[in-house]
């Protein structure tokens, strides 16, 4: 035992290169996976704690709505729960507004509640405080930014505006307390956070007695579901829901860590594929040994414990790494996820890391199987071979495996696109990393057929670009193993490199198309827009026109289990002013259809999806109740949105009930940002969401280029791994190489003839790698369009050349040392090399 211990070691430390590029694989590997299973939890510890130094840590909140009898109600029926509760907390909201200076308005978000009850729910300190308690009258607590900002401290008068019914109402609050930039106060929009008296806001809202919401922190989180049915039964006419919707939240970042998984797959088979490789040459080094062992009493057991022990030090020590490579992967994914999460709105999330010794364990044993599953197939087959041929040096190569590989590469190409067919959301991630991995399987295995196809048009063309040198490169192409594998290799990372830039390139290319088809220069979003409000900023200086918008979200369809994701209100005297919309038919005539009834127009992708023809009815369900709608046409994208509805504008605003628009769409005469300006110090009271279709353009591709480069990771650390593959294979090759060459030194090959055979190999399995390289990208990227349900492929088809020759450029570069070994070879002593 001590000497199979002893080999073991002195095997993988002698062979450092090949032990840096296994161990390199493995770690890679390993990180990755664990960066892909816990970024679902930190991603989700990221958002939760976003939300709650946002608006709190209460699990449940009652809020009125439109159909609410009041804005205002008692907390009696919630107080019964007291003692299930650790806190019940009832407020006042109502916005303010504070003049600096004759020409600054600034909105101040006043919330009416005691010191206590906020402290509890979002925490801050006070850090300064003036006659503060009781807490009562009007008195007021500010910020600690607001403070500086405005040069304001406590037992300074401070004026506000309040708007009390129709009429604006000037009252005088005392600064009582200035509290830290922490929950409550952290900054985090355009208007400042302040706390008043809640029996001060409720008696200015004719409102005694009552708040305007109530929020509560269980004492016990699972009953959040049975609490939530117990006060929505109490407040009817009021919405009771979860603050932070776990369940959502978890769904939402289960699929992120899912895309991530399918991501990482491409790592999982270059390491695969590299180690496999790997192993195969370890195994057929070892082969002397072998017979010696078997020759002297070892047993078949014996001799495969000793390369599977190799395998498994191989594994530990990789898994201990990648564990710490991930936690760093894990960060870098973190940090640009919640880039990409920072809104507009001013909701911040912070980097959060979250894992657990689940995760590592998990890695860890990822790198051990991954080791010994890449290396089982070499370890077996030396196994099975007779010790007689071992020792002889008689292995025979099995050619009807040969034929194997090619049946099978073809039939898991099949099924790669057999797969992408199947239309379920909830299959996806897993078709794409199944239809990834048979793809790239298929390649491997059909690489050597496609290399032969290739080294007979090299052999009819190099003997009249290069001569008989040239036509002995090409068939060294076919014969030599190891530039097999590098052809693999380069064909793989081309693949990946093309499919990532391809996803980035096809949400360019889809963002830019959705606010092509947008016409108008401003969206704009408030709680209470309707006519009037839309009067209002027609008379604004800049705004030319405006477009009251009523849209409904994730519409279930009844008696299935399919949504329409959006369905918007037609108004079909203004909408192509503001929207392109390509319809099947005369736009106007379909869109004069909508206004006869409840009939919807929807998009082809629906069309398909459902399976409807003209005439079909449509049941939804709308907060009226279920409605029947009629198909009575069909036109592409909405803005670059695929599951769309045209309806009336009258009949969606009278079957999902609304009182107000749910956004209002400005078009402008003057620039945009000024116009959204003036409109914001019109309507500084309402605390109006604005922004111009250029910003938002903008951030798009921003929050695009974020994922871009998450995505680009991965093919990177694929490519990564490659690259050393190729160096090692290179290496291997020259060094198995080195008697050939001497021989051909020996009958007359110069030295620059030599370099000359091994750059026109390098360049010519290069060529064949890109080439390979994109057909397979091209392949799979119709794939995932499949099991993504796209049908818009953009092939960069004027960029393929560019793959060929970065594949030509690596495998020209890669061969430069042991071009420059050959050069420098010794005749003599490699003819004598056995």
């Amino acid at each position: 035992m001590d000497i199979i211990t002893k080999f073991i070691f002195r095997s993988i430390f002698e062979k450092k290169l090949r032990t840096f590029l296994i161990l390199l694989a493995i770690v890679l590997s390993s990180g990755v996976f664990f960066a892909s299973i816990a970024i679902s939890g930190s991603l989700e510890e990221m958002i939760i704690k976003g939300i709650k130094d946002s608006y709190g840590n209460a699990d449940i909140t009652v809020v009125p709505t439109e159909k609410s009898s009041s804005p205002f109600f008692y907390m009696d029926k919630a107080e019964l729960y007291q003692d299930r509760a650790e806190y019940i907390m009832g407020e006042i909201q109502d916005n303010a507004v504070y003049k600096p200076n004759r020409n600054e308005e600034i909105s101040i978000s006043l919330t009416g509640a005691s010191i206590e009850d906020v402290q509890k729910m979002n925490p801050f300190t006070i850090e300064e405080q003036y006659n503060l308690f009781p807490f009562e009258g009007r008195k007021i607590v500010i910020g600690k930014s607001a403070a500086e900002k405005y040069k304001l401290k406590v037992g300074d008068s401070l004026e506000l505006e309040l708007v009390q019914g129709q009429e604006t109402s000037r009252q005088r609050f005392t600064i009582s307390g200035i509290g830290s930039a922490t929950g409550f106060f952290k900054a985090k929009s355009k208007s400042i956070s302040a706390v008043v008296p809640g029996d001060f806001l409720s008696t200015f809202n004719n409102a005694r007695g009552k708040v305007g919401a109530i929020y509560i922190k269980l004492l016990d989180p699972e009953d959040k579901q049975e609490m939530i049915e117990l006060l929505s039964n109490d407040y009817k006419d009021y919405k009771v829901f979860e603050l932070f919707p776990l369940d959502e939240i978890k769904r939402e970042t289960s699929m992120i860590s899912a895309i991530f998984l399918m991501l990482s797959s491409i790592v999982f088979f270059m390491s695969i594929f590299i180690i496999y490789s790997s192993f195969k040459v370890i195994t057929t080094e070892k082969l002397p040994i072998i017979g010696t062992f078997r020759s002297i009493g070892a047993t078949k057991r014996m001799t495969n414990y000793l390369l599977l022990g190799e395998s498994v030090l191989y594994g530990i020590v990789g898994g201990v790494l990648g564990c710490g490579v991930g936690v760093g992967i894990l960060y870098l994914m973190s940090f640009a996820l919640s880039k990409m999460a920072n809104g507009s709105d001013g909701m911040e999330f912070n980097v959060t890391m979250q894992f657990s010794g689940v995760n590592f364990m998990m890695a860890f044993l990822v790198a051990v199987i991954l080791c010994l599953v890449s290396s089982i197939i070499p370890i077996i087959k030396v196994s099975k071979i007779p010790i007689k041929d071992i020792v002889l040096n008689s292995v025979q190569k099995n050619t009807n495996r040969r034929k194997l590989r090619l049946i099978l590469g073809l039939i898991f190409l099949i099924v790669a696109f057999v797969s992408s067919l199947i239309d379920s959301d909830d299959l996806r991630p897993i078709l794409g990393s199944v239809g990834m991995i048979l793809t790239l399987t298929a390649i491997v295995m059909l690489v050597p057929y496609i290399t032969s196809v290739f080294v007979r048009i090299f052999e009819t063309v190099y003997v009249y670009v290069f001569g008989n040198i040239g036509m002995l490169a090409a068939k060294n192409l076919r014969e030599n193993q190891n530039i097999i594998n590098n052809i693999s290799m380069l064909a793989i990372g081309i693949a990946c490199l093309l499919l990532i830039n391809t996803a980035s390139y096809d949400n360019v290319i889809s963002i830019t198309n959705q606010f092509k088809n947008t016409l108008y220069d401003i969206e704009m979003y408030t709680e209470k827009g309707d006519r009037n409000l839309e009067n209002r900023l027609l008379s604004i200086d800049g705004v030319q026109e405006v477009y009251g918008d009523y849209e409904a979200y994730g519409v279930e369809i009844v008696d299935g289990n399919e949504r329409i994701n959006r369905i918007k209100g037609v108004d079909k005297s203004k909408i192509l002013d503001f929207w392109n919309i390509d319809i099947d038919g005369d736009i106007q005539d379909e869109f004069e259809g909508l206004d006869k009834g409840r009939n919807i127009i929807i998009t082809h992708t629906l069309k398909e999806k459902l399976n409807l023809s003209k005439g079909d009815l449509i049941k939804l369900k709308l907060n009226s109740g279920e409605k029947d709608y009629q198909v009575i046409g069909f036109f592409d994208d909405f803005a670059n949105s695929k599951n769309v509805g045209l309806v009336s504008q009258r009949f969606l605003k009278a079957d999902m009930q609304y009182k107000y628009y749910t956004g209002i769409f400005i078009k402008t005469s003057q620039n945009p940002e000024d116009v959204l300006k003036k409109i914001e110090n019109e309507f500084v009271r309402l605390k109006p969401y604005l922004q111009t279709k250029d910003k938002l353009q903008e951030e798009y591709m921003s929050s695009n280029q974020q994922v871009t480069t998450l995505m680009s990771g991965f093919s990177i650390l694929a490519i990564i791994i490659g690259v050393f593959g190729v160096l090692n294979n290179l290496l291997i090759s020259f060094l198995v190489r080195k008697r050939s060459l001497a021989v051909f030194r020996s009958m007359g090959m110069s030295k620059v003839q030599t370099v000359q055979m091994i750059f026109i190999e390098a360049l010519s399995s290069g060529a064949i790698g890109g080439l390979v390289g994109v057909l397979t990208g091209t392949l799979m990227i119709i794939i995932l369009a499949g099991t993504n349900n796209s049908k818009d492929i953009h092939f960069p088809f004027s960029s393929y050349i560019i793959y060929v020759l970065a594949g030509m450029a690596l495998m020209l570069l890669a061969s430069i040392s042991p071009a420059l070994k050959s050069s420098k070879l010794d005749i003599v002593t490699s003819i004598k090399l056995e």
